[in-house]
């Protein structure tokens, strides 16, 4: 039997309206614009008030927008007017109301900052009106929400590694747990020198630190690493360890305890000989029970105790939030991190000043 090609085909190119098609590009322009602008803004310049609520803004809802647009959802349609209202709206209080403009102007010149905020107004006009009125465009938002569990026909942790790791919801979770913990790593940073200045741990540590101190969005990637090797490598043992002593063994717990203290120092020991042979990024010769000034008792501890912690309680409890949400739900929840991500990564970590 001859099968009709063209007949098959339900989301080709052949089927896209072009108007549809520059709503896309409006907000995957929209998108790198912001990403740009992050990219050649060096981060002592960016102040952490409403340019970056509307830049954070921008960054997770037009993502979010652009996968709904590409799955065609039918909800494309309220997530984009949603966008470009609530963008414009900050946008305009923004550079208009508080001047925004001409610090963006100082960075990527006058023409190119009124170019670009030409684009973004007169676009999401167009995206308002199309959206609005055009039946055609709308007529291309066909896919109804997918309602049903965010791990439905994915991994399982009954499954082997090899077999999870084939699979987007693996994934996915894995990243959202690595930008989540980027951001908790910074803060459980900050409460821990807190209790070195009130007592409580020994060390030392720098209060005119801007990255630590001001720029509490900056994400500690290693910490978000740390928690990713957590999920892979130290929860699988610990489920291990469940099946052989019992769910509420402490014995479980206790050898969980040990493992995670010696990968925790491994890994900790085995960073300061790479990047810290000459101790620019810590010292730990002054304090008690150290080794070659790389690890500390105190340290190693409170590492493992964190890991433990996250290997028994919080991870799971997260895995468990997640596997309660829908499909769609999850997914835009990894879109919207992902854009807030990597906005704030080339913000921080790419500065042409330097």
């Amino acid at each position: 039997m001859k099968i009709d090609i063209k007949a098959k085909k339900t989301r080709g190119f052949d089927k896209i309206d072009i108007r549809f098609a520059l709503i896309q590009v409006y907000f995957a322009v929209y998108l790198v614009m912001g990403f740009g602008y992050a990219a050649l803004c060096p981060p002592a310049a960016f102040t952490y008030d409403l340019s970056l609520v509307r830049a954070l803004v921008v960054a997770a809802s037009s993502a979010i927008t652009l996968w709904q647009l590409h799955e065609r959802r039918v909800r494309a349609r309220i997530y984009a007017l949603v966008t470009v209202g609530l963008c414009m709206l900050l946008s305009a209080i923004d550079f208009l109301g508080l001047g925004a403009l001409a610090d963006v102007a100082k960075i990527v010149t006058l023409p190119i900052a009124v170019s670009a905020t030409a684009i973004e107004f007169f676009g999401a006009g167009f995206v308002a009106y199309g959206l609005l009125l055009d039946e055609k465009i709308q007529a291309q938002l066909t896919e109804p929400p997918r309602k049903g569990p965010a791990h439905e026909g994915g991994h399982s942790w009954d499954q082997p590694l090899r077999v999870r790791v084939r699979t987007w919801e693996f994934w996915r979770d894995l990243i959202i747990y690595f930008i989540v913990f980027s951001f908790i790593g910074h803060w459980a940073e900050i409460l821990f020198c807190k209790l070195i200045l009130a007592g409580v741990f020994m060390g030392g540590y720098d209060p005119t630190n801007a990255m630590l101190w001001d720029q509490w969005l900056f994400p500690f990637s290693a910490e978000g690493t740390a928690l990713a090797a957590i999920v892979v490598f130290l929860h699988p043992v610990a489920l291990k360890l469940q099946k052989k002593f019992g769910e509420r063994s402490w014995k479980a717990v206790a050898l969980s305890f040990l493992i995670n203290g010696l990968v925790c120092t491994s890994i900790d020991f085995g960073t300061g000989m790479v990047a810290n042979q000459h101790y620019e990024l810590w010292d730990y010769r002054d304090m008690p029970f150290n080794f070659m000034g790389q690890v500390c008792l105190q340290n190693s501890m409170v590492y493992t105790i964190a890991a433990t912690l996250v290997v028994w309680l919080l991870y799971p409890a997260m895995d468990k939030g997640i596997r309660k949400l829908s499909r769609d739900a999850a997914d835009g929840m990894f879109w919207a991190l992902v854009g807030i991500y990597v906005f704030l990564a080339l913000l921080h970590f790419v500065d042409p000043s330097m």
